[in-house]
Parts: C-alpha cells; structure tokens; sequence
C-alpha cells in the first residue's frame, strides 16, 4: 500500500475536522454564538467538557457513548461523523497525495460533508455553508485539467435541474437548498460526470426509500433529505469518475 503514512495523517486531521463539524452544525443550525470560540459542553448537565472527552471516535468508546460527568448518553452521530472524515481523508490523500490538487480534492471533501451530514441530520441546506462551498469550487474550476466551460456548463445543468423543478412544483418536489447542491456538484464534476451523477443519486435515493415504503414508515409525500444522496455520489466521482464514466460508455456501446 502506497503512501500510507501520509494518509493516516490526513485520516487523524480528518477526525479533528469531523468533530469539529458535529459543533458546527448544529451551533450554525440553532443559530448559537461562538461558532468558532467557546468551550464544547455536554447537552445534559452543561458541564464543561475536558480534553480527554474530546478525543474524536476514541472518547466515545471509551467512555461506552455516555457524558464522562453525568452519564448521558452521547448519540452513535458524533463518532460516525468523525469515522466518515477520517476514512474520506485517509482514501483521498492515498490517492491523490503528491499531486498539485490533493489539497483542492481535501477542501472539497470537507465542505461536501459538511453538507451531507448537514442535511442528513436537518433536512435543509445551510447556504452559509453551500455558497463558501460553491465559491471555492468555482475558483477551483479555473485551474482543472477540463476546460473552464465544462464546469461552467455544469454548473448551470445542475442549477436549473432543480430551479425548474422548485418552481414547477412551488417547492413540493425538492428543496430551495437542492438547487445550490446541483451548482455545486455541476461545478465540481463537469457537465458529462454531473448527468452521470444525478442518475447514480436518484438510483440510490430509490434504493435507501424503497424498503421504508414497502413497511409503511415513508410515503409518496415523505420528505426526503437529497443533499444526502447527492454529497456521497459527489465523492465517488471525485474519487474515480472515469471508471464510471467509462462502463457508461461501455454498456451503451459507445
């Protein structure tokens, strides 16, 4: 295995940074002040969390997901956060690391995140969060390998894929916020890997919903968090688009 070293670094940064995340979103979700100051506490008793409480994945299993001080349970969210940053950054930087755009790819990997666990918790798109996301891969787009227009008319693709759906349905059918996440993913993928990737975010939404409608705990008009559905294929495609790409062609004989 190829540069290991490297990306169990980036996977123990990757932890820090998906800690970090689960204060971020919800301090930024029940609008509280000090997003970026002030001491982490526990939501029970409202003490003061210590160093050793805060260690990501570890404190929480070691401490058996209770509070170290009363004794609460501490949700199964905040390790499963922090493992899907560490096991993102570990398999990204092993594959991207000693190129120009690892950190780029990394950057990119933390706001998508970011917006999936988001979303996934709170079903909505924070645009303080999707417009910092949307400029950086729009700046980002200016120096890829594809040309400019590609990312652009992507962008645009996945805009208005949702736009017109919002408007058509006066928002029944998908969320303002999707029609950020659609620029985004347009941007970050490129027109040809985007229609791609709407394809494989529907195709996985109908496999996660399917079996909730079957038993009766979701129906026809049961929201849906689709952020959740579009950041994982995101990623996929960031991470090896071509293979996909490539059997695409493939099985349709092109």
């Amino acid at each position: 295995m190829q540069n290991v070293i490297p990306a169990l670094i980036a996977a123990v940064f990757g932890s820090i940074f998906g800690s970090f995340t689960t204060m971020l979103i919800w301090r930024l979700h029940y609008d509280e002040p000090g997003i970026c100051k002030g001491r982490s506490k526990c939501t029970k008793c409202g003490k003061t969390l210590k160093v050793k409480h805060l260690i990501p994945i570890f404190s929480w299993l070691i401490q058996q997901g209770k509070c170290g001080f009363c004794g609460a349970k501490i949700s199964p969210f905040y390790p499963l956060t922090e493992f899907t940053f560490a096991l993102t950054f570990f398999l990204f930087t092993q594959k991207f690391y000693g190129t120009w755009y690892l950190i780029p790819v990394l950057i990119s990997v933390f706001f998508i995140l970011i917006l999936f666990w988001y979303d996934a918790v709170f079903m909505e798109v924070d645009r303080r969060i999707s417009f910092i996301a949307i400029a950086f891969a729009l700046g980002w787009s200016f120096s890829r390998e594809f040309p400019l227009s590609a990312f652009l008319i992507g962008g645009l693709i996945g805009y208005g894929f949702y736009a017109i759906q919002y408007f058509c349905s006066k928002g029944k059918w998908v969320g303002a916020g999707d029609s950020e996440l659609g620029l985004l993913m347009g941007l970050l993928l490129g027109w040809k890997f985007l229609i791609l990737g709407l394809f494989f975010s529907y195709l996985l939404a109908l496999v996660f919903t399917v079996p909730f409608l079957i038993t009766g705990k979701m129906n026809r008009k049961t929201k849906i968090p689709m952020g959740a559905f579009l950041m994982p294929v995101i990623l996929l495609f960031l991470y090896n688009g071509y293979v996909f790409w490539e059997r695409y062609l493939m099985i349709f004989g092109w």
